[in-house]
């Protein structure tokens, strides 16, 4: 379905206009808050920027951004989007469709490597793309996934597992690149509102509106600002700062982060279609590599560009990460086993003792730095710490998993340590935090950047029907958009965690998981039925039509649309 300008101009005329009006800018020492943003508190004029991720690169604090004042319509709506990944481009492009203003602040320069693996989309976003007209490119940087296939070490296949019946959901599962979803958002959004190299500092809030100021001077105005900068969100940092200096921050979003999920990945190069006839296919099966005596698994499929994605899952020793507004003496290790604890320089934490479970091979490394970071390429010797698994046998041809492995480029290769957590502030006052900035999912699938595509499509409509652009307003439907995807985003991390103990884990109980998936297809239906029966659309634009068997959850058009206007599901 194309959107037409019209049906765009349709969107955004649906509010009423009411000029634009200058605020007060008087010094926010003296400036008295209404009854209906009680929490936000005047700031000391000593106030120094807050989680400022290296002082060296903050330039001078000016105290004139406490007087946020910016010229609005206050029907409407300005964003600044911390983050320009996945999350913060589609959030983008679903603000520009309802008439909503956006300004995205991203860190990067756009001159790293390419980095990140493959991200599994299935019905949930495809019919969200349809919406956004961008079906046929992802279509064409795509493959169908057939299924899933767990063999040993000799090629040999020990278990399976059908693709997503598109039939019974209207889309099948595919498979791309990261960075071809991220080319393809790009395409639809304004060169104009994307800030390249913007590394912010810091973040302010009032009754007028809120600013974000990057290391470079350059202050950013708007009435809310979201935060889509990741796992280690430092939006989500400075939010919970404040939080704490106004002793609101809930204990268990204090506590400190443990990472035991290490995750390595990479594209290869294009393969020679004679020893990988099957990367040349038009779908793709994903195939596990079933290691049983070592603390790892891999996995790899054929992706577009007759390339192949794979990845490394360790669980190496535990590492924990101190936050500013971390408990300072808070670690459940020593709570079990009364161990001591060394700290480094870093803020990263770990227990004297090593889980039993992980290789001596990996315990060096799993002991550094924690690896927070998609687009810094990956300094581990793949060939000594993995020798074993990259002889065996590679299933999409004659050679061994080394091979393609081989024709990786070493600066395309990332590593992530990651966890699972979800937390339970979500906003504060005019800042709200979607994708992993709130929820943590293993790397499985790239189920992180589904879920924030889900979290942008929520979020966007219930912006779509507030009135005003008050702080009340914004707090409602803040909360409203917590209420309605916290609860789907805990049965996601859910699902990655049995999905990651399935296909992952090791030992006789986690057998008896493979066998019983393998040989239940019903109840593999049943758990598909749960996901991907949440096919949700942008409430302002027509619907697109429900092509599955098994209906899509029932949405209603937005009550802010004229009789005329109103799509039915």
């Amino acid at each position: 379905m194309s959107l037409s300008s019209q049906t765009r101009s349709k969107a955004s005329s649906t509010r009423p206009s009411i000029s634009s009006s200058s605020q007060d800018s008087s010094s926010i020492s003296s400036f008295s808050y209404p009854d209906d943003l009680p929490d936000l508190k005047p700031l000391p004029q000593g106030h120094a920027p807050l989680a400022c991720v290296d002082p060296a690169l903050a330039v001078p604090f000016d105290m004139s951004i406490l007087t946020i004042s910016h010229k609005r319509d206050q029907t409407s709506i300005k964003a600044v989007i911390v983050g320009g990944g996945i999350a913060g481009l589609a959030i983008a492009i679903m603000m520009e469709l309802a008439g909503m203003e956006f300004e995205i602040l991203e860190r990067s320069t756009g001159d790293e490597p390419s980095m990140g693996c493959s991200i599994a989309v299935g019905p949930p976003v495809l019919r969200l793309m349809e919406q956004l007209d961008l079906l046929p490119q992802i279509e064409q940087a795509s493959k169908v996934i057939t299924g899933l296939t767990i063999v040993d070490g000799e090629g040999k296949r020990m278990g399976r597992v059908d693709g997503v019946d598109e039939d019974r959901y209207g889309y099948p599962l595919r498979v791309m690149t990261r960075e071809a979803m991220c080319q393809i958002l790009l395409s639809k959004v304004s060169k104009k509102h994307l800030h390249r190299g913007k590394l912010v500092v810091e973040t302010l809030q009032n009754s007028n509106g809120v600013s974000c100021k990057c290391s470079d001077g350059s202050t950013y105005y708007g009435d809310i600002i979201i935060g889509a900068d990741g796992v280690h969100s430092l939006t989500r940092e400075r939010m919970y700062l404040q939080l704490k200096e106004q002793r609101r921050l809930p204990d268990v979003d204090m506590e400190p982060s443990c990472y035991e999920h290490l995750a390595v990945g990479g594209i290869s190069a294009p393969l020679d279609k004679n020893v990988y006839p099957t990367a040349h296919d038009d779908t793709a099966e994903v195939h596990i590599v079933y290691t049983k005596d070592a603390p790892y698994t891999f996995w790899y499929l054929p992706v577009a560009d007759n390339k192949v994605a794979w990845g490394i899952t360790s669980c190496p020793d535990p590492k924990y990460k101190y936050h500013s507004y971390s408990h300072l003496h808070y670690n459940p290790a020593v709570q079990d086993s009364q161990k001591s604890l060394t700290f480094s320089a870093s803020g990263v934490t770990r227990p004297a003792g090593s889980r039993a479970r992980a290789s001596s091979r990996m315990r060096e490394h799993s002991q550094s730095q924690i690896h927070d970071d998609w687009m810094v390429p990956s300094r581990i010797d793949i060939e000594a710490n993995f020798k074993d698994l990259l002889d065996k046998r590679c299933a999409m041809g004659t050679t061994t998993i080394r091979d393609f492995v081989a024709q990786t480029p070493k600066k395309a290769i990332s590593m992530v340590d990651r966890e699972e957590r979800l937390y339970k502030t979500w906003h504060h006052g005019r800042i709200v935090l979607i994708g992993d900035a709130c929820h943590h999912h293993l790397a499985i699938g790239g189920q992180g950047a589904v879920q924030s595509l889900l979290d942008g499509v929520c979020l966007v409509n219930l912006l779509y029907e507030m009135e005003y652009n008050t702080p009340s307003e914004i707090a409602k439907a803040f909360k409203k958009y917590q209420s309605k995807r916290s609860g789907i985003a805990k049965a996601s991390i859910d699902e990655s965690t049995l999905t990651e103990k399935i296909f992952h884990g090791q030992g006789f109980m986690a057998g008896i998981m493979r066998k019983f998936m393998f040989n239940t297809v019903w109840s593999f239906n049943m758990r598909n039925d749960k996901f991907n029966n949440n096919r949700p659309q942008l409430s302002f634009l027509p619907f697109v039509e429900d092509r599955g068997a098994s209906k899509a959850n029932r949405q209603k058009a937005s009550a802010r649309l004229s009789g005329n206007m109103a799509f039915a599901i």
